[in-house]
């Protein structure tokens, strides 16, 4: 009965050593803390091990393949712990970016729009609507780009990968370019009242 309890108390120990060593210096600021809470719980496991094999040497070693045994499995649970938390971390960043690209493509495709829907734009900036003028054929083609890849990041099952919201995010910036040179190729004073994404 003593060995059992013994066995749940070093197992205890160890798992706590190796939780202490990998959570509690990235919240505290001191750089040796993960080797003080490894010594310290060595030192506190060392005793319970080693009084053993004073009577028995297989409880004594059993004893230190349970404190390895649980060492490890913590280290395991702790690293994945580790990279569920960073995973997520980077998933809502993802998204946050995502949602502000959004926001300022949806600002972009109304400012075109205008330009397709306002009679009074129609008649005042003819240019903007003409394919046939290199500037706003580019402006079409990024329209068409960024709504594409806006349909893919929104039609993916996962967050999106880093790559799709940096290729949205410079398809939005070449399609405020776009915009910006159509503008001032037909004379709209749009040109100099926006700013460039």
């Amino acid at each position: 009965m003593a060995l059992v309890f013994l066995a749940a108390l070093v197992m205890l120990t160890s798992a706590a050593t190796v939780w202490l060593a990998l959570t509690r210096p990235g919240r505290e600021s001191d750089p040796d803390a993960a080797f003080w809470y490894a010594f310290t719980g060595l030192c506190v496991l060392a005793p319970m091990v080693l009084a053993p094999a004073m009577t028995s040497k297989a409880s004594s070693v059993l004893l230190l393949v349970l404190a390895a045994v649980c060492a490890l499995v913590t280290h395991h649970a702790c690293q994945r712990r580790r990279i569920r938390t960073l995973a997520h971390v980077a998933s809502v960043q993802s998204l946050e970016t995502l949602a502000a690209i959004g926001r300022t493509h949806e600002i972009l495709r109304r400012r075109w729009i205008q330009y397709e829907l306002d009679p009074a734009a129609n008649i005042d900036f003819p240019a903007m609507r003409d394919v046939r003028v290199p500037e706003t054929s580019a402006l079409i083609r990024a329209v068409q780009t960024a709504a594409q890849l806006e349909q893919t990041l929104q039609a993916a099952v996962a967050v999106p990968l880093d790559d799709g919201v940096n290729e949205y995010r410079c398809a939005v910036a070449r399609l405020a370019q776009a915009l910006e040179a159509a503008e001032r190729a037909a004379g709209c004073p749009a040109a100099t009242n926006n700013q460039a994404v």
